[in-house]
């Protein structure tokens, strides 16, 4: 009799472990590609990437605080300290997470002391790129509104007060070490001097260099598409009003709440509009029949808060 029901014990045994194993097996497989198909990890620590921005949106209920500084150009040498000492350009600026992937933020920057300009701006994440490559990069929108609060009498009507900036910002982390984007953008004014443009597009790359579980090397490269009427205009108004491009090299040093970047940029102002559309610095250019370096210093940090 023992002899009889040892198989009948062994072939049910086996067909209760396939029942049981392979739903367990298909549940470890689905988890599995789930835990794959989540966003990768950030591809920049910051959501600033020295003069422009970058694809980080920060979590929800973040409150982003960020001081922008930059010194004047540096072909005055050592009357002024190499533009330290210079007139300088600052802006501060708030932004909040609401929820996942959308910012929301304002900032002032320095025009004169009694003339900022207000901008307001919004930045949102459309695609995160995942651990499993299904989605290979992130696709991020970022734009804003500039508000010039000079006093009404250089205004002709109010809302040529206003100016605008959009991008896209396409962005990878190609692995633990390097992280790129690429970022078609265009800014308008709503007023601009005769034979200058209303719109200007441009394109910019961005590249991130890690050096150390800390420490990065920054890249960035804004280049104009088109340029301004006046530029080939008749002789008697000719002249080269630019925009020229930026070009920037920097080094930034990260933690979980703090971003400092320190860098060499031709990019003077703080609002992507007027560096896009006004940019008069080149990396060397010629004063007073001089060749001399038309770059300049500057810094950003940024200081996170989570509620």
């Amino acid at each position: 009799m023992k002899n009889r029901i040892q198989p009948i014990h062994n072939f049910f045994l086996v067909v209760l472990m396939i029942l049981f194993f392979r739903p367990v097996q298909a549940q470890d497989e689905a988890i599995v590609q789930e835990n794959r198909n989540k966003p990768a990890r950030k591809a920049f620590a910051s959501p600033v990437l020295i003069d422009n921005q970058t694809d980080v949106v920060n979590i929800a209920k973040t409150l982003e605080w960020n001081i922008q500084h930059r010194f004047g150009t540096v072909e005055n040498g050592k009357s002024d300290l190499f533009g330290i000492f210079a007139p300088s350009n600052i802006r501060l600026g708030f932004s909040y997470t609401p929820i996942n992937r959308l910012a929301v933020g304002f900032g002032i920057s320095k025009i004169t002391f009694s003339n900022p300009t207000i901008d307001l701006n919004a930045k949102f994440k459309i695609l995160a790129q995942t651990q499993s490559n299904s989605i290979p990069v992130n696709v991020t929108y970022f734009g804003n509104l500039g508000v010039d609060t000079r006093n009404k009498d250089n205004f002709e009507k109010e809302v040529y007060r206003l100016s605008y900036f959009h991008e896209l910002i396409i962005s990878r982390r190609f692995g633990p070490k390097f992280s790129a984007q690429v970022a078609p953008m265009v800014a308008h004014f709503n007023s601009v001097d005769s034979l200058y443009s209303n719109d200007i597009f441009g394109a910019s790359l961005g590249l991130k260099f890690s050096v150390s579980s800390q420490g990065s090397i920054l890249f960035e490269w804004t280049q104009p598409i088109n340029e301004h009427d006046v530029n080939t205009a008749d002789l008697i108004v000719r002249k080269d009003a630019g925009p020229h491009p930026n070009i920037a090299l920097g080094y930034e040093i990260v933690t979980s709440s703090h971003a400092f970047q320190i860098f060499f940029s031709t990019y003077r102002d703080l609002l992507p509009q007027n560096n896009l559309v006004y940019n008069p610095n080149s990396f060397t250019k010629e004063v007073g029949g001089e060749n001399k370096l038309g770059f300049l210093i500057g810094f950003n940090l940024t200081r996170l808060w989570n509620f």
